[in-house]
């Protein structure tokens, strides 16, 4: 039975759905499923342990740092996986670097610094047995955040390719814009990657899209693709949300009625006193607020689904968003203490999508999903 206060109804069904849309849009390609930040706030060990028996040989998984991939890899021993864990910032020093290459993990080189790193090591173990690299290579196309410039890349890529070190080798970049349809600077990525790359001898394994370069730039998915939040079911894009892409809600944030006040009309509701009743009304509290991880800044207005009367009602909230309640509009609605309400998911044969909630609180879905703090129950199924 539930915890009275909130839970998440992890859905790993759905989860396997996803990975297999990112598949339907990019027939043949490998897949690098990213379950960084604690596989978006779901729960990384058994969002990994539902991935593994719908990855393919040549797939992976990643994580954006080394202390995440540590963790990871104690799972994966556990379940007896070999499945490769790539890390997405790479090494910060020659500690870190000495733990990623010995470890056996996949990383990202984007800086000559690490380019330096590594160098360095090699040269201070050269006697010994040969290490395995595998490194994807980075390169800024127009994110501006991490890779190398075009300039540092050729004499890298070419010393990557000399070293007598097995190990795979991949050319990476990441949009900065893939998310809105047409957007000028996606296309501009787009095309200087394929011509870096094109130009680059022994580049013959790449990776430019995530989740919206997947569902909205065909041309871009190259060798491997790099499924994030669209694993979660959440939409990729900013003007749509996540069924126009047969994606399926992961993580559905529920709750229940604490208690049902009659408001007068002329009073005010929560802190503040922002919301105003113009007539009597009943006011449902709900048994979550941000210390649970439901955003402070959703407006009144922000809608939940109540479960009453063998019937699901939409409830616009009433107020500010506390700590651990949030109050509720019941005009019209036969609820009663007790009920189960929704936050963001599915249930009942409804669905109140993540997307939609961040909307009305200026945000988006990664943001609520990472946000969802330990007290919340989490129950897999």
């Amino acid at each position: 039975m539930p915890d009275a206060h909130s839970w998440a109804d992890i859905d790993l069904q759905a989860l396997q759905h996803n990975l297999g849309r990112a598949r339907e849009f990019a027939p043949g390609k490998r897949v690098c499923a990213v379950i960084k930040a604690n596989a978006y706030g779901h729960g990384v060990h058994a969002i990994a342990e539902a991935l593994l028996p719908v990855l393919n040989d040549g797939d992976c998984v990643a994580v954006a740092t080394l202390n995440e991939a540590l963790a990871l890899r104690q799972t994966l021993e556990h379940l007896q996986s070999k499945t490769p864990v790539l890390v997405l910032r790479g090494p910060l020093d020659i500690t870190e670097l000495e733990a990623l290459v010995q470890g056996g993990f996949h990383w990202v080189m984007h800086s000559k610094y690490q380019a330096e790193l590594l160098k360095g090591w090699l040269d201070a173990h050269s006697a010994a047995k040969k290490p395995i690299l595998n490194i994807w290579l980075k390169i800024n196309t127009g994110m501006n955040r991490l890779g190398l410039r075009v300039d540092d890349l050729q004499p890298i890529w070419s010393w990557l390719q000399s070293l007598d070190a097995p190990g795979e080798r991949v050319l990476m970049s990441h949009f900065a814009t893939a998310d809105e349809h047409d957007h000028a600077l996606a296309k501009t990525q787009q095309q200087t990657f394929a011509q870096i790359t094109d130009n680059l001898s022994g580049a013959r394994t790449r990776s430019l899209s995530a989740s919206a370069g997947i569902v909205c730039w065909p041309d871009a998915h190259h060798s491997i693709v790099r499924p994030g939040i669209m694993l979660y079911g959440a939409s990729p894009m900013v003007d749509a949300e996540a069924a126009k892409y047969g994606l399926k809600p992961v993580m559905s944030l529920k709750s229940r009625l604490l208690t049902i006040n009659q408001v007068k009309a002329g009073d005010t509701v929560g802190y503040g006193a922002t919301y105003h009743c113009k007539e009597d009304m009943p006011v449902g509290v709900i048994g979550i607020g941000y210390g649970d991880g439901y955003p402070r800044h959703a407006p009144s207005g922000t809608p939940v689904l109540i479960y009453a009367q063998g019937k699901v009602w939409e409830a616009p909230l009433a107020g500010r968003v506390s700590m651990d309640m949030l109050t509720v509009d019941l005009r019209g609605i036969p609820a009663s203490p007790g009920d189960e309400v929704l936050l963001w998911g599915q249930s009942w044969g409804s669905e109140l999508p993540a997307d939609r909630i961040a909307r009305h609180a200026g945000t988006i879905a990664y943001e609520l999903f990472c946000q969802v703090t330990s007290r919340v129950k989490f129950i897999y199924r």
